[in-house]
């Protein structure tokens, strides 16, 4: 397992707003900025157009937390050089949760901007791995990506007002990733097994 798998959720954020960017420029823009920081005017100032792909909540994915007591079998490198099983535990699942908004000089250019960011999101179900930025997606193929449900409309407008922000159009989608903890334990598959066989009737016949 490499030391900074840890980086997953650090990656996952530039993964989609990799997407995005890549689905702007094809749709004919030359460049989309993209914004992690919260959606504050002051963030994209001198971006325009921007994507802002914020990650606002983290939380633990509830489909895997039935299988922390199980463990599955890892192929790593040793000293030698060679090839080893080893024993890990399972990872814990985390649900990333982003705030996508864009922003541009006019609202009808914004409104395509997050017409094409939907767009893309429909499209692309999931992040492929050949489309995953960095190293800690070793193991996984793709990550999911699904769209929410319309926001509370209270709870975008704390949101908002938290920031000092007028209310403008947002949308939430959210992935899961895998943080797979650390250490192991070394096994040893059976090689070779001494097996016997006894002739039941012959045993019999010597006890008697």
């Amino acid at each position: 397992m490499i030391a900074t798998q840890h980086h997953i959720i650090k990656e996952a954020g530039e993964s989609l707003g990799q997407l995005l960017q890549n689905v702007f420029k094809d749709q004919g823009y030359k460049r989309v900025h993209l914004v992690v920081a919260p959606p504050k005017q002051d963030a994209v100032e001198g971006k325009l157009p921007a994507v802002g792909v914020y990650l606002f909540n983290i939380s633990l994915d509830e489909e895997g937390l039935g299988n922390r007591a199980h463990q599955f079998i890892d192929s790593v490198v040793g000293t030698d050089g060679k090839t080893h099983e080893v024993a890990r535990d399972m990872p814990i699942w985390l649900r990333l949760d982003y705030l996508v908004s864009t922003w541009a000089q006019t609202p009808e250019e914004e409104q395509l901007l997050m017409g094409g960011a939907i767009k893309a999101l429909v499209e692309h179900p999931v992040i492929k791995k050949s489309d995953l930025k960095g190293d800690s997606f070793e193991k996984e193929e793709f990550i999911p990506l699904t769209i929410s449900q319309k926001l509370d409309e209270g709870m975008l407008s704390r949101f908002w007002s938290s920031l000092n922000q007028p209310m403008k159009p947002a949308m939430q989608c959210w992935t899961t990733v895998p943080i797979y903890p650390g250490g192991e334990t070394t096994i040893q598959r059976v090689q070779e097994r001494d097996v016997r066989f006894f002739d039941l009737n012959k045993m019999s016949k010597v006890k008697r």
